[in-house]
């Protein structure tokens, strides 16, 4: 399917059953493995076709350095790479001098705790963060803490927990704030539970002087995110989970803050070496604060493919679609002997999960399981989830995404039902 083509009229409220089939005529991995169940979409999504033949284009036809030099295809590519941005920020309801180009989540994470916290933390401040998010959400406010301390600079990291739904516990929260709070870290869309983790009412505990940076991993491309609306002052997401190439993320900075960020990695492509000496750095965007030497030409230009590809979707009507599959598949499983949920959709009431679903087997471990479900086509996630804390190692993770069918999870449990039984 074309992705300038939605799968239905506009007029349509939701996708049927024969809208997804005929959305997934236009991924080819559906086509080339008929019989896989792909359920790890939360790890990385497949690519439509679109998103494949912008990146071959590149490499057959149009590689070359975006904006270095003025020949044709390097202008054109400079271009192309800016109308990528608008494109974003438009998807975002962001300016375009608010967003840039990283390698990924993980990238994004990072560049935010070294270009604010270097040069904004001082002794005795503290960032609250979950051990139970994704370690890239966790792991570089730590490693920002441990740089500081080679200069002399002690900042407080301060856990704070979840509750047994799996959302932001958020008495744990208020507990852990003080005068010395200065940033959380926290996660739109839970990667193990699937969770919205109630930005609105942790902004509301911590107040306006607190900075939020959200990862946005799970809930970017799955749902309307629009940061306008979210009230954060950061947000990062891979554009691999929303049908772009592997590879390629954002930093989207609210505009009060560009002004506190520092470079971190500076060179080609960045302002004069004058402006380094004399510390007089051009703040026209965050492009020119973050991004520094050849960055990922096709696959920056694959995301402004994938946004097209969930717009012509409609943002809303996968969330609804997503939904519908975790209600189908959630009610099938706990008809299952001896299944144990893991918090999320089993323990969140009427609460919208939002394609994850988190599980194991009394009798049986869940990758021997896992290994299993490969022997017949069903490809999900187990063993490290990504976590900081171990304790939910042994969960079996199933992910899903527009493009799986409540035929799948049919099948899907079927395949469950003779491997336990």
């Amino acid at each position: 399917m074309a992705i300038s083509t939605p799968v239905s009229s506009a007029s349509v409220a939701e996708l049927t059953e024969a809208d997804v089939q005929a959305l997934r005529s236009g991924f080819p991995a559906f086509a080339e493995n008929p019989g896989t169940l792909f359920f790890d979409n939360a790890a990385t999504t497949q690519k439509p076709a679109a998103v494949i033949e912008v990146m071959q284009r590149f490499y057959r036809n149009e590689c070359a350095n975006a904006g270095r030099g003025f020949h044709h295809r390097s202008s054109i590519l400079a271009a192309r790479i800016e109308e990528t941005r608008v494109k974003l920020a438009l998807f975002l309801g962001a300016d375009p001098r608010d967003v840039c180009f990283t390698s990924g989540a993980t990238d994004s994470l990072n560049k935010v705790a070294l270009s604010w916290g270097l040069g904004n933390l001082k002794s005795g401040d503290e960032v609250l963060v979950c051990p139970q998010d994704h370690k890239s959400t966790v792991l570089p406010w730590y490693n920002l803490r441990n740089i500081l301390k080679r200069f002399g600079v002690e900042i407080k990291i301060v856990p704070i927990r979840l509750h047994r739904e799996g959302n932001y516990e958020l008495k744990s929260i208020r507990e852990a704030l003080s005068e010395r709070t200065k940033l959380i870290a926290m996660t739109h869309v839970h990667h193990l539970y699937g969770l919205d983790m109630e930005v609105s009412r942790v902004r509301e505990i911590v107040g306006p002087d607190v900075l939020i940076c959200l990862d946005a991993s799970q809930s970017v491309g799955h749902r309307n995110v629009n940061v306008s609306q979210l009230n954060v002052n950061f947000l990062v997401f891979s554009g691999h989970k929303m049908f772009a190439a592997n590879g390629v993320g954002v930093v989207w900075v609210s505009p009060h803050q560009r002004t506190s960020l520092m470079p971190v990695t500076v060179g080609g492509g960045m302002f004069p070496l004058g402006a380094v000496e004399d510390m007089q750095l051009p703040l026209a965007s965050l492009a020119d604060m973050l991004e520094s030497g050849t960055q990922d030409i096709p696959g920056i230009l694959s995301l402004q493919a994938a946004i097209e590809q969930v717009n012509a979707i409609g943002v809303e009507r996968i969330e609804s679609w997503v939904f519908k599959l975790v209600r189908h598949l959630y009610y099938e499983l706990k008809q299952l002997p001896g299944i144990e949920f893991s918090p999320g959709v089993d323990r969140c009431g009427k609460r919208r999960s939002y394609g994850i679903v988190s599980f194991r087997f009394e009798q049986v471990d869940s990758a021997d399981l896992a290994f299993a479900l490969e022997g017949e086509g069903v490809v999900v996630r187990t063993g490290d989830h990504c976590l900081s804390t171990k304790q939910d190692d042994d969960f079996l993770r199933v992910s899903l995404h527009v493009y799986n069918t409540l035929e799948e999870v049919d099948r899907f449990i079927a395949i469950l039902r003779e491997q336990l039984l």
